[in-house]
């Protein structure tokens, strides 16, 4: 049996279904950023460098990480007005063609496991991190 590709065969945009390397590196910034935030109370007592040191990289890592994640975000805000998409919705106005690859992009993008892996990640090691500072703190 042949393992298939996540990469959306049927878009007529499927180059950009294809996560990027930039993407990839953007969400390991986030990821080690997430894991630095979470320590800073578990590393209080190895010293202050060491809980500066993983304040400073979880705090820069979310700063570069939300500032990628703004600029995409504003990208594609853009493109939606530039198209006037939700005034086509709204009106039941006819897509064109480039409306459709536009939006087949769109859902291509929206498909993508990363930022759900992202979101998960950040649920999960808070909730351990709250558990072991809990048990640090009361116990």
């Amino acid at each position: 049996m042949e393992h298939k590709s996540p990469v959306c065969t049927t878009c007529p945009v499927s180059r950009e279904c294809k996560d990027t390397a930039v993407s990839w590196v953007f969400l390991f910034i986030g990821l080690i950023a997430t894991i630095a935030v979470r320590l800073v109370t578990l590393l209080l007592h190895l010293g202050e460098f060491w809980v500066k040191l993983t304040w400073y990289v979880g705090v820069g890592g979310f700063f570069i990480y939300f500032l990628y994640k703004y600029v995409q975000d504003r990208r594609l805000r853009r493109e939606i007005e530039t198209n006037r998409i939700a005034e086509k919705i709204g009106c039941r106005e006819g897509f064109s063609e480039e409306d459709y690859e536009f939006l087949s992009g769109i859902i291509c993008r929206l498909k993508s496991r990363k930022d759900a892996f992202n979101y998960f990640f950040i649920f999960i090691s808070s909730g351990l991190v709250l558990a072991l500072a809990i048990y640090q703190d009361f116990f």
